[in-house]
């Protein structure tokens, strides 16, 4: 294992290294080049416009792995989760306690799934993302509070949209492939004057699960966008964009829990297949209609003073049922591993909620005003600015059904399952959040800067549930006192005003290098994820505070980081060294006295070493590769109820690794297309993946094992043609794609995609 001081010690001899990057500067300076001009492929560097976080890449003191538009196309690249397998540090969950299934991300070991945005706007919803509208995706590591509001507490996503453009376009792809894959995206751009044009973006998509029994997908997507003012100083674009899935959702395979074991597995490493499916075909079903609406406006009002100002609408509409499988040691984990032939493991399988119907909107704008003048004869760029958004999320969740037991080996997956069909819950979740924001850049020297930042935010999440007993006899506890029968109603506010600080020292000795030193806190606040399930918990029985009652979790990081441009500006190298520190909110209850505990591990510190690279070694050869170190610990953890005097501290873990965090993570992708010559036309691609194992749970107990995946591409381009064929998982290794604690879903197998592109 790397030490701290071994990678302190890497980052300060590529700080020291400058006569090398110095030349290629010069080089660069000699043909006119400038910080603004890092070509990838002789095109400008993707730049950073996210509220406070701005400008090229090399300029930003922080990691931003950028994911390309030409990495998605050469990739076949159909989701978001799918594009992010190209960053190390991000795992993806199932969904479970209480976060449904969809888009769930960790970054840098925190949660990241209300840390998604579309074009520097939050995007409320929780649902699988289809990349056909992306120009390329951004990946922010670190906390990023202050940039971007709540939450953002190891990083931030964010999905740039293709934008109308000046000159005429069409491009057609259609594909096919393995598990009946069939996928159409059009691209069409027509400009209607000089300075407005419409682009339109359709996708329609189908596909089984590869190696999975029963698992299908079916949507299709339109994104209309108008721009006005394309290349002048005051320009606007609306971006609308109606996505609509109908799906059988995979939830997976279960651990296998046993009472000998110290290390607990996925059943399908120990002997059961990788394409067992053990929920319902008839029944589990995840349908989505998602509607947005993105405005975006800027002014340059002068080469000193610039205004932005964007605004989105959304509805997102979900009806969702799953099916889960657990193995407990008695039924199915101890026979599982008795090596006794004549015992047969049974899994227990829950319909989880019955069902649930969630209806989620919200409004956000994003107002920004940058102004760059001299300050005191200093150089100095100062952004202020407001975040303002409202959302709502009405859910209606329908009674469990009664678990059932299937053959570990066999499980009958036909008909439907066994639900009461009478609503269980309706929860009214509200949340307002009104931000103001400042960051200024101020340059000591040439060389020598300090960023300062700080967002102040007021967000108030406001909950009505209304929970309904499943008989006359059965008890509910209702505001901390237990009744029997009826209906119970309970309302939560949580109020909070929040202080997110940055500070950075950057240097930048040459064009073509920048180190910084950089301080950030994120805060998480009680009901933070509204559309995404983050609901604020009842009082339990004898409880007298819940959930909604503590102060935010805070996540403190430091970060030491160096950024290269190398190759004439061609190739892009970032490193970093960082601490994390995050705290989840514990309060002692002083009527009690009890300790009212958020989670099993509230207090984690975790330490990495990040290295990436992206850009052009020469013309004809991309490059993307990024590795990823972190050390967790486990520093504080409690057992007990939440509100009770039950709550008692966990020694067992503390110490222990943060569930859902590798230690070590990679990723890579070569292009080579050759610009002429007898090999001219030709296009070859290769990637791996890698991932150690990865734990499941604060016990350290059950495991997701390391793979290596790798992926391949050959494609021809002639004329306005291009003939591909992409080649997935190729050595058809067993992985797991997501993990949550007791629950893993099998990665795809060997599965190959032919695709004909039309372009002109």
């Amino acid at each position: 294992m790397p030490s701290a001081a071994g990678n302190l010690s890497l980052v300060a001899a590529m700080l020291i290294a400058t006569p090398a990057y110095a030349e290629d500067a010069d080089s660069a300076d000699a043909n006119g080049g400038d910080r603004s001009t890092i070509t990838v492929n002789g095109q400008r560097s993707p730049e950073v416009e996210l509220g406070t976080v701005r400008g090229p890449i090399i300029d930003v003191p922080q990691v931003v792995n950028v994911v390309s538009g030409e990495t998605l196309k050469e990739q076949k690249v159909v989701s978001l989760e799918q594009a992010l397998r190209n960053v190390a540090g991000v795992t993806t969950a199932v969904g479970e306690g209480g976060v449904i299934n969809g888009d769930q991300f960790f970054i840098r070991g925190q949660a990241a799934g209300n840390d998604i945005f579309t074009d520097g706007l939050r995007d409320f919803g929780a649902f699988t993302r289809d990349s056909f509208n992306y120009e390329q995706i951004e990946v922010l590591k670190g906390s990023s509070s202050t940039a971007l509001g709540r939450g953002v507490a190891g990083g931030a996503i964010n999905t740039t949209s293709k934008a109308p453009l000046s000159t005429e376009g069409f491009t057609l792809d259609l594909s096919g492939g393995t598990a009946s894959y069939r996928r159409i995206t059009v691209d069409a751009n027509r400009p209607l004057s000089d300075t407005t044009a419409l682009r339109i973006n359709f996708m329609a998509h189908q596909n089984d699960g590869v190696d999975r029994d029963v698992v299908n997908s079916s949507r299709w997507a339109i994104a209309p966008a108008l721009g006005f003012g394309i290349g002048t100083n005051l320009w606007f674009t609306a971006i609308y964009l109606h996505q609509q899935e109908n799906r059988i959702p995979d939830y997976g395979v279960p651990i296998a829990v046993t009472t000998a074991a110290d290390i607990e597995l996925p059943v399908t490493e120990l002997g059961v297949k990788r394409s067992t499916f053990y929920g319902y075909a008839a029944s589990d079903v995840d349908n989505v209609n998602v509607d947005t609406l993105t405005l975006k406006f800027a002014y340059d009002a002068s080469d000193t003073v610039k205004l932005t100002s964007d605004t989105k609408l959304g509805s997102y509409e979900r009806f969702f049922r799953q099916s889960r499988a657990d193995c407990p040691a008695a039924t199915c984990g101890n026979l599982l591993t008795d090596t006794n032939p004549l015992t047969i493991p049974l899994a227990t399988i829950e319909v989880q909620r019955g069902g649930v119907d969630r209806d989620t909107h919200g409004i956000q704008n994003v107002t920004t005003l940058v102004y760059t003048r001299p300050l005191a004869g200093l150089r100095n760029e100062l952004v202020v600015g407001w975040d303002l958004s409202y959302q709502t999320s009405d859910v209606v969740t329908w009674r469990n059904g009664s678990p059932a037991f299937k053959d570990l080996f066999n499980p009958a997956n036909t008909g439907a399952s066994v639900i009461p069909g009478d609503v269980a819950s309706r929860r009214d979740l509200r949340g307002t959040d009104l931000a103001v924001f400042i960051d200024d850049r101020v340059w000591l020297s040439d060389t020598l800067s300090i960023d300062l930042g700080l967002r102040y935010e007021n967000f108030t999440s406001k909950q009505e549930l209304l929970t309904f007993a499943a008989s006359a006899t059965t008890v509910i506890t209702c505001n901390g006192i237990a009744q029997t029968g009826g209906q119970c109603f309970e309302q939560r506010t949580s109020k909070n005003s929040i202080f997110s600080p940055k500070a950075s020292l950057i240097w930048e000795p040459s064009e073509a290098i920048s180190s910084y030193l950089s301080y950030s806190r994120a805060s998480v606040p009680q009901g933070n994820a509204i559309g995404a399930g983050d609901s604020l918990a009842s009082v339990t029985a004898g409880g007298t505070i819940s959930r909604s009652d503590l102060p935010p979790e805070t996540t403190e990081t430091f970060e030491l980081g160096a950024k290269f441009a190398l190759f004439n500006k061609r190739l892009l190298v970032q490193s970093s060294l960082y601490q994390i520190t995050r705290n989840n909110a514990t309060e002692t209850d002083p009527s009690n006295p009890s300790l009212l505990q958020y989670s099993a591990e509230p207090k984690q510190r975790l330490r990495g070493f990040e290295l990436g690279l992206s850009g052009s070694v020469t013309r004809d050869l991309r490059l993307s590769a990024n590795y990823s170190f972190i050390d967790t610990e486990i520093l504080e953890a409690y057992t007990g109820t939440t509100g009770t005097s039950g709550a008692v501290p966990y020694t067992a873990v503390i110490g222990n690794a943060v569930r859902y965090v590798p230690k070590h993570a990679a990723s890579a992708w070569v292009n080579y297309k050759p610009g002429g010559g007898l090999l001219k036309g030709l296009e070859l691609g290769g990637g791996l993946v890698y991932q150690s194992k990865v734990f499941l749970n604060p016990e350290n107990t059950q495991v997701a094992p390391a793979y290596a995946a790798f992926d391949a591409l050959v494609a021809y381009n002639f004329g306005k043609y291009r003939l591909a064929v992409n080649g997935y998982n190729l050595t058809d290794k067993l992985y797991y794609s997501q993990v949550t604690g007791g629950r893993v879903v099998p990665a795809a197998g060997r599965s190959f995609v032919a695709s004909l592109g039309i372009s002109f």
